[in-house]
C-alpha cells in the first residue's frame, strides 16, 4: 500500500525541503502506529534524493490539507514548522501524524533510487478528519503536473472535465484553491485546459 504524505528533510548545508512522497508500507497496515519500517522512491535530481542521500533522516508528514501537497509539489513552499524530537528536519506544524525516521538503506543503483526508512518516533497528532473526493482528484492532478514531460499528449485535457466537475461538486474553498492553482500552473506550462471552477 502507498500512502500520500509529505516529507521534510534538510540538506547538507541547513536547508529545509518539503515535498510530496509515496510511502510504501505493508498491505496489511491498519493503523499508523503499527508501521516500524517503510520505502520511498526517489528521483534523481530532486531535493529529497540529494537530502536524504547526504542527510540520512527526516519526517513523514501526514495531512489532508491537499492546498500543501500543491504548493510542496509545484511551488517549493516551506509550510510552518515545529520542531522534530528525534531527527534534524522539522515537522509540518497542524500534521495529523507524523513519522520520524532514519534512512536503513539508501539504494541509488536502481531508477527511481529506494530509500527505507526505520521509524525512530510517532506521533499523531489530531484524529484525521478523511477525504473528499476533490482530495484524490487534486492529488491526481498535482501529480501529473510534476511529470509532464512523461504524460501521453491529451491526457490531461481529456481528464480535466470530470476532475474540474468533481472539485467543484464536492470541494470546499481549499480544494477549489488548491484546483485553481495547478489550473495556473498548467496554463503557463503551455497546458490548454478549460477555465476551471467559475
Amino acid at each position: 500500500m502507498i500512502l500520500e504524505a509529505i516529507l521534510s528533510s534538510v540538506s547538507e548545508d541547513g536547508k529545509v525541503n518539503f515535498a510530496p512522497v509515496g510511502v510504501h508500507v505493508p498491505d496489511d497496515t491498519f493503523r499508523l502506529s503499527e508501521v516500524k519500517e517503510m520505502a520511498m522512491f526517489l528521483y534523481s535530481g530532486s531535493h529529497s534524493f540529494a537530502n536524504l542521500k547526504a542527510k540520512p533522516e527526516g519526517v513523514i508528514n501526514f495531512t489532508d490539507d491537499v492546498l500543501s501537497f500543491v504548493d510542496t509539489a509545484l511551488f517549493s513552499a516551506l509550510p510552518q514548522t515545529v520542531p522534530s524530537y528525534r531527527v534534524a528536519p522539522p515537522r509540518m506544524t497542524g500534521a495529523k501524524a507524523v513519522w520520524e525516521f532514519a534512512v536503513t538503506r539508501f539504494d541509488d543503483s536502481i531508477k527511481p533510487a529506494k530509500a527505507n526508512g526505520r521509524i525512530l518516533f510517532f506521533e499523531e497528532t489530531a484524529g484525521f478528519t478523511g477525504f473528499c473526493r476533490a482530495h484524490g482528484i487534486i492529488l491526481e492532478a498535482a501529480i501529473m503536473a510534476t511529470r509532464l514531460q512523461w504524460v501521453r499528449p491529451g491526457e490531461i485535457e481529456k481528464s480535466w472535465p470530470l476532475w474540474q466537475e468533481v472539485v467543484k461538486k464536492t470541494g470546499g474553498i481549499r480544494e477549489q484553491k488548491a484546483f485553481r492553482k495547478i489550473n495556473d500552473y498548467l496554463v503557463q506550462k503551455e497546458i490548454s485546459i478549460p477555465n476551471s471552477l467559475e
